[in-house]
């Protein structure tokens, strides 16, 4: 009797337990994060992890770039803190932009989040061109 009992109350608190990860996970900034980094399906997809992988400073920048734009992410890598959001943030693309006299413009990205520590964490960058699911230039980032 008395283990069944010890039985019960485990998986009662296993449950309960699962139940408040599945809370957390759902509400993170930090999963979020993860997520949108770790997907890069698509053009848009990257783009959305390589704005997120420069916000918080993330090494997954490394692999979505083109290696010949290294020493540029690791100038802003050692130049700008991360800045992590304490709400989920919005993510506005616009995609790869082209001009009537056929002249690309890549995409572009206005960011915005409410920062835990610094107010308001917003930037936009435009000209951000992928080639091979690698970024092989991005504009000036702007505050």
């Amino acid at each position: 009797m008395k283990s069944r009992r010890k039985i019960l109350l485990t998986v009662f608190i296993v449950i309960v337990f699962a139940c408040a990860l599945m809370v957390w996970a759902d509400t993170s900034q930090a999963v979020a994060d993860y997520k949108w980094i770790h997907s890069r399906d698509t053009e848009g997809e990257l783009v959305t992890a390589f704005v997120t992988a420069l916000r918080i400073n993330h090494p997954a920048a490394y692999e979505m770039i083109d290696p010949s734009l290294k020493p540029r992410l690791d100038e802003w890598m050692n130049t700008h803190p991360p800045r992590k959001c304490a709400s989920e943030p919005y993510i506005f693309l616009s995609g790869d932009l082209t001009r009537a006299n056929g002249e690309k413009l890549g995409w572009s990205v206005v960011f915005g989040c409410e920062g835990e520590r610094y107010g308001d964490v917003s930037f936009k960058i435009d000209g951000i061109f992928i080639k091979d699911m690698k970024a092989i230039n991005w504009g000036e980032v702007r505050r």
